[in-house]
């Protein structure tokens, strides 16, 4: 719910303006390029303690969201199969294969 309502108030344009209710507020544009996709496959950076020279630096996870207590992520870890919060991860938002154009009637491949 934080989240709907954080993205609500920086992407919602204010009825009959071109503003939205962030710019109200803070009298600038907001910026919204931390968002993520939800779901998406990211890689949580090692924070054990102990790392030997030939172990994985790190484990590959789904993006679940953002943490309510603090700037951590909620992920959830694909090799422990744990769902944990993390600030060192990278987040792959990039789609592998584009999704096709559907066009009725018409082939997409011959």
């Amino acid at each position: 719910m934080n989240t709907a309502c954080h993205v609500h108030n920086r992407v919602t344009l204010r009825a009959g303006t071109a503003t939205t209710l962030y710019e109200l507020w803070k009298e600038k544009k907001p910026t919204v390029k931390y968002f993520h996709v939800f779901g998406s496959k990211c890689y949580i950076l090692a924070g054990r303690d102990y790392i030997r020279k030939m172990d994985p630096k790190n484990d590959e996870g789904i993006f679940l969201g953002y943490s309510t207590n603090s700037r951590a992520y909620k992920v959830y870890n694909n090799i422990t199969r744990v769902v944990m919060e993390s600030i060192n991860l990278i987040i792959d938002d990039v789609a592998k294969e584009p999704v096709p154009e559907v066009v009725p009637g018409v082939e997409a491949y011959p």
